[in-house]
């Protein structure tokens, strides 16, 4: 994916040594070679972003749960899969990228296949709609002269699955709703909410996220505590960001963050650099936490 999108720090653990949260880090750097754009608003249920890219170097991706289709100036066209767990990539010089952010949950619904098969997986765009229309796809992206028309390709691609596909899930919006709305909320309640067995809620978060309840409920917790932590005035402690996120204690954020990230929270946040908040990521908009999942 391109998202969560940092510099390679050293890896391993480390004791937290930020005791408290600075403002936004690296926007700099990252505004030189990674550029998201809101959707046009007839996809904006369906996307959460369109971006451009020129990496260089390494790069650590953090899971947000959704799901990227990417060009690469290569001549491909890939799929990255939900992951669980923060992962590095590094291109080849010069190479350009452009892709698509989908919604939690979205393109499984619109093309028919099951999350949890693509889970940690990044795989060729024909393996899901086969040759020819990546060919097709390939053509008019080659046909592209910049950044903003490869976008607009991409997007014309994502209207056209959108009219030609299959529907949303309802039920996969309204857990998405629950838990960035409800950070403590456990899979029973969850279940409770939408009259259906934790086992059944289990399967149907599978085939969505690609994950558990309790693990989708994770990983939009942790974004929820980094857009407050990039939202917060400086000087403010991290067990208060962590409270106000949703976790039980400061133990909690740093076992989250750490499997996550593979970072302590102090760490993570001085060597990241988020999107927002100069534009909406799946989880969280503005100056004040929303949710824009269900919205």
């Amino acid at each position: 994916h391109a998202r969560g999108h940092r510099q390679r720090g050293p890896r391993g653990g480390g004791s937290l040594r930020a005791p408290a949260v600075n403002g936004a880090r690296g926007v700099g750097d990252i505004r030189r070679w990674y550029q998201p754009v809101p959707p046009r608003p007839s996809l904006e249920g369906l996307l959460a972003c369109s971006w451009s890219a020129r990496p260089d170097g390494w790069h650590r991706l953090v899971p947000d749960a959704c799901i990227d289709v990417l060009w690469l100036s290569t001549g491909d066209i890939w799929m990255c899969g939900p992951e669980e767990t923060a992962w590095f990539f590094q291109l080849p010089s010069g190479v350009v990228a452009a892709g698509v952010r989908f919604r939690p949950g979205v393109l499984p619904s619109l093309i028919g296949f099951h999350a949890h098969t693509v889970l940690n997986r990044r795989m060729r765009w024909r393996a899901l709609v086969g040759d020819d229309n990546e060919r097709a796809l390939l053509r008019r992206l080659a046909a592209a002269d910049c950044d903003t028309s490869r976008m607009l390709v991409l997007e014309n691609e994502v209207a056209t699955l959108a009219a030609t596909g299959g529907c949303l899930d309802p039920l996969a919006e309204a857990v998405l709703a629950m838990v960035t709305q409800h950070p403590r909320a456990r899979a029973a309640e969850v279940a409770a909410a939408m009259s259906i067995t934790t086992r059944q809620l289990h399967r149907r978060c599978l085939s969505s996220f690609g994950y558990s309840v309790s693990t989708l409920s994770r990983i939009v917790r942790f974004h929820r505590f980094w857009s407050i932590a990039e939202l917060a005035a400086p000087g403010t402690p991290l067990a208060a960001v962590a409270h106000d996120a949703g976790y039980s204690d400061h133990a909690h954020l740093v076992r989250d963050c750490r499997a996550i990230t593979g970072a302590p929270p102090g760490r993570f946040l001085a060597e990241s650099f988020a999107t927002f908040p100069d534009m909406s990521d799946p989880y969280k908009t503005g100056p004040r936490f929303t949710a824009t999942l269900a919205s």
